[in-house]
Parts: C-alpha cells; sequence; structure tokens
C-alpha cells in the first residue's frame, strides 16, 4: 500500500511542470490557433468563443481559420488529440522521475491545482461537460482520453499494491475532476489536495 511519509502540500508544487510543459514553442499559424483554442476552451467553453474571435485575437481573417480547420468540429478534434498526446508525454515523464506511486499521484494533484491558479479547467472536462454540443467523433476522443487517463491511473494503484485498482482509479479521476469544479469556482487550488488526499495518505 501507500506507505511513504506524506509531503507537505508545497513540496508537491514543482512536479506540476512535468505534464505538457516540454513542447518546443512554436510560432506558426496554426499553432497560435490551437494555442489560444486551447486557453479559451479552458477558460470560457468551447462554446464560448468563435473562429472570428479567434481571428481578432491572433490578427488574422477568418478565412485563416477555416483554411486550417474546416470547421469547429476538426478544431475540436485536434485539440483533444493534443491534450491527449501532451498527457501522455507527461505520464511518462513522470514515470521516469518518479519512483513512488503515491507521488506520481501527488504530480497529477498538483498539476491540476495548477488549473486553478491559472484560472482554468482541464479541457477534456469542459468538452464533457458539453458533450451534447460536440460530434460523436469529439465524443470518442474524450471518451479515448478519460480512459486512458483511467488507465495509467490503474497501473499507479497496482503497482501501489490495491486489489481493486480499477475502482480507485475511476474514484480518483472522478473527483479529481470534481474537485477541480469546486477549487475553480472558490479560486482555491487546495482544495484539491484536500479532495484526493484519502488516496495520498499513508
Amino acid at each position: 500500500m501507500l506507505r511513504q511519509k506524506k509531503l507537505a502540500e508545497t513540496e508537491i508544487q514543482p512536479i506540476y511542470i512535468h505534464i505538457g510543459k516540454n513542447e518546443p514553442e512554436m510560432t506558426d499559424t496554426k499553432t497560435k490557433i490551437l494555442d489560444l483554442a486551447e486557453h479559451l476552451t479552458q477558460t470560457r467553453g468551447f462554446n464560448g468563443f468563435s473562429y472570428i474571435d479567434l481571428g481578432e485575437e491572433i490578427g488574422i481573417k477568418t478565412a485563416s481559420v477555416h483554411y486550417y480547420f474546416k470547421v469547429k468540429d476538426d478544431l475540436a478534434a485536434a485539440l483533444v488529440e493534443r491534450v491527449q498526446a501532451k498527457h501522455a508525454e507527461g505520464f511518462r515523464g513522470i514515470e521516469a522521475g518518479i519512483a513512488c506511486p503515491r507521488k506520481r499521484l501527488e504530480a497529477v494533484v498538483a498539476h491540476f491545482q495548477g488549473y486553478v491558479k491559472e484560472e482554468k479547467f482541464c479541457l477534456c472536462g469542459m468538452m464533457a461537460a458539453e458533450l451534447q454540443s460536440v460530434s460523436p467523433r469529439v465524443a470518442s476522443l474524450v471518451k479515448a482520453y478519460f480512459d486512458a487517463f483511467q488507465a495509467w491511473l490503474t497501473q499507479q494503484f497496482k503497482e501501489a499494491g490495491y486489489k481493486d485498482a480499477k475502482l480507485q482509479a475511476l474514484s480518483f479521476l472522478s473527483a479529481l475532476e470534481g474537485a477541480l469544479l469546486i477549487a475553480r469556482l472558490r479560486r482555491d487550488p487546495k482544495i484539491i489536495h484536500h479532495a484526493l488526499k484519502g488516496f495520498l495518505k499513508v
């Protein structure tokens, strides 16, 4: 079971950089569109902005946005696929750099606390909340993201010695997304740690 000494909340903050923070800076138009669309989705929701908003903010014509993403559904799919790729890379980095399963879970908690500090929400969580307004293709990609997330969490609980690792992973993921919602509302990142501490205890 998870038996190493619990880290203080302040000690887990630096691990946040391991998930999705290592990609090289790019300045091409397509990447600018994706970067801005990701930011707006995480702060307003995917239905909270238009191609006109993207064009005006970046300084390009709306037609240029359509050139890269013919319809908004294409943009949604690209965003989900990019976030899943970022997180997959981040999880590999966590596994390579952190030996203890509990500390790996703490790294995930710290990453989600970072969303609150930046006044953002999990992109795929936001998409899931808007499920009725996205296409079946995008819904399938969002489901695949959460399936992959749960599978990774399941592996951590297995390594920690849990027989019900899959159930623990689902409970952790559900608590994480719910805690993020409340923490963002109250602008208090510590809520996430408090909500998940039962999974991180000795």
